[in-house]
């Protein structure tokens, strides 16, 4: 199952105010991130193990947040794309949802212009870590 390439953060959540809109695409991309796609073969439960790791994620939120701890610099803050689009090139062909991620992310940072952009921002890559962090617990009960 890959994501919906129209299903994108709406700019005015980023430019203007955020919204329960974003809490509602913050849960189901952030959990279709986290969720293993596993199958059913021959009666057992197989593990497609594609999801978004942990790990994964975490390198770019880190990322964000210092970048959150020093201010708002856009020169700093564009070059997230290539940083994550690096993290694409090294993942496995089978990663697709890494491929997603960048989709989504990428689109949202080119809407980003000012200071309380870049805040909006953080605040749906927060409630993105949150739901996919659910998702992925769910995984490994």
């Amino acid at each position: 199952m890959a994501w919906d390439k129209q299903k994108l953060i709406p700019k005015t959540e980023i430019t203007e105010k955020v919204t329960s809109v974003t809490v509602d695409f913050a849960k189901e991309f952030g959990s279709y991130l986290g969720k293993d796609d596993s199958f059913e073969k021959n009666g057992r439960l197989v593990s497609a193990k594609n999801h978004l790791t942990t790990n994964q994620l975490r390198k770019f939120f880190g990322e964000v947040k210092r970048q959150q701890m020093s201010g708002y610099n856009e020169t700093d803050f564009v070059l997230l794309k290539p940083k994550l689009a690096y993290a694409v090139g090294r993942a496995k062909e089978k990663d697709a949802k890494i491929k997603d991620f960048y989709f989504v992310i990428a689109d949202a940072i080119d809407k980003v212009r000012t200071e309380q952009d870049f805040k909006n921002f953080i605040k749906i890559f927060e409630a993105i870590v949150a739901y996919h962090k659910t998702a992925e617990e769910k995984i490994n009960l």
